[in-house]
C-alpha cells in the first residue's frame, strides 16, 4: 500500500526505469511486411488470447475502438533516427513524426471496429502487419479522443 496510515495521504513510489508489458494478442491479416502508406482498407482481426476473452466484454457496443501495438519489427531496424526528413521536405524529431523507429517501438490507431466474435475483433485501418503483438484495446470515446482545435504542420 502507497497510503500514509496517519493522515491518508497518498505517496507515489519510486517509478520503475524499465517496463515489461505482455502481448494480449495478435493482429492477423494479409500484410506481411511494414509500409508507410495504405492501410486504410485493410481488413484485419485482432486474435485476443483466451485468458482475456471476458475482458472484451462490451467492446461490440462501441463504433472504434484504440489499439495499442508493439511495433516488434521495427525492433530490429538498424537505424534509430532522432530526426527525420519528411516527403514534405521538412525535418522533424522523431516524436513528431507517426514514424515506427520510435525508441519504444509503440504504435496506437483509432481504427472501426466492425465486429466481435468471442475473443476475436473484427478492424480496418490497422497500420500493423501480420502477428504485431497487441498490448492493450481501449474504447474510442470522442468526448476525451477527438480534440476539435487540434493543429497539425
Amino acid at each position: 500500500m502507497f497510503w500514509r496510515k496517519k493522515r491518508n495521504d497518498w505517496v507515489r513510489p519510486e517509478p520503475p526505469a524499465r517496463v515489461t508489458l505482455e502481448a494480449i494478442g495478435y493482429v492477423r491479416n494479409q500484410q506481411k511486411k511494414p509500409r508507410p502508406r495504405g492501410w486504410e482498407q485493410v481488413a484485419s482481426t485482432i486474435e485476443m488470447l483466451p485468458e482475456h476473452e471476458a475482458r472484451l466484454q462490451g467492446i461490440e457496443r462501441y463504433s472504434h475502438i484504440i489499439v495499442v501495438l508493439y511495433l516488434d519489427i521495427a525492433g530490429d531496424a538498424l537505424e534509430k533516427p532522432e530526426q527525420l526528413t519528411l516527403e514534405s521536405g521538412h525535418t522533424y524529431g522523431i516524436f513528431a513524426t507517426r514514424s515506427q523507429l520510435r525508441p519504444n517501438h509503440l504504435g496506437v490507431s483509432a481504427v472501426p471496429l466492425l465486429g466481435r466474435e468471442g475473443p476475436a475483433l473484427k478492424v480496418r485501418g490497422l497500420d500493423a502487419v501480420d502477428g504485431t503483438p497487441v498490448l492493450d484495446i481501449k474504447p474510442y470515446l470522442p468526448a476525451y479522443d477527438a480534440i476539435q482545435a487540434a493543429r497539425i504542420p
